[in-house]
């Protein structure tokens, strides 16, 4: 007996609601996602019905903001992502015992920019790993210290990296990982190149240099900036 809008309140309050404990710790695998789609899904279209029903529309519009078109079913997958995105910034941006954990064992002297899953990670780490170059694409570092992030390959120094802007002068830098604090911890700037700079390589080198004039690294470690957003 239960209206449209009623299997909508249950669908977010009840079904969706269910399994967001797992899916704050842990990536959720595809036939799992797809199973859970195909109850919420089933309910929405049949009720509790037995005899199945045509579906008049793709699950993933009904999924989509009320704004958009859709009905506001929240999207488990994106929610996933979401909530595995919210570690990775607690991991770079608050200190505490699971954070110096995931350090000693993952990080050890890498930035988490530059580290990579492996297959022996565990299920968690490779959620984080999976979710991490997304969050770091809308991301800003404000730098301290500078160990946590690298000069080139980290956004830092405007709204793109080194790397991209300076593609030609990147791809003959001898020691591409470095941290900003390996390479600005002395004058000249600690940085080698494999063969001497001349024409647009060197014009651009010394354009890096002069923004880098009244640059001074802090006290305090670094910190990811949500970039969309003025506030941070």
């Amino acid at each position: 007996m239960l209206t449209v809008g009623g299997r909508l309140v249950l669908i977010n309050s009840v079904l969706s609601s269910l399994p967001i404990f797992m899916l704050s710790f842990f990536e959720i695998p595809k036939g799992v996602l797809e199973k859970i789609e195909s109850f919420r899904s089933r309910f929405f279209w049949q009720n509790d019905q037995h005899k199945k029903k045509y579906r008049l529309v793709k699950w993933k519009l009904i999924c989509q903001p009320k704004t958009q078109g859709g009905l506001g079913v929240q999207d488990l997958e994106i929610q996933n992502k979401c909530l595995l995105s919210k570690w990775v910034v607690k991991l770079c941006n608050e200190d505490g015992m699971w954070q110096e954990l995931l350090h000693n064992k993952y990080l050890t002297n890498r930035t988490l920019s530059g580290c990579k899953k492996k297959p022996t990670d565990s299920h968690f780490w490779k959620g984080l790993m999976n979710v991490k170059d997304t969050v770091l694409s809308y991301k800003t570092f404000k730098i301290g210290d500078g160990t946590q992030t690298q000069f080139s390959e980290d956004k830092w120094l405007g709204p793109i990296t080194l790397k991209e802007k300076f593609s030609a002068l990147f791809n003959i830098v001898r020691r591409k990982h470095d941290t900003i604090a390996q390479v600005c911890n002395s004058s000249p700037l600690n940085i080698l190149f494999r063969r001497n700079l001349t024409g647009n390589n060197l014009r651009n080198w010394n354009r890096i240099v002069a923004s880098l004039l009244e640059f001074n690294i802090q006290d305090g470690r670094d910190q990811l900036i949500w970039s969309l957003h003025s506030t941070g």
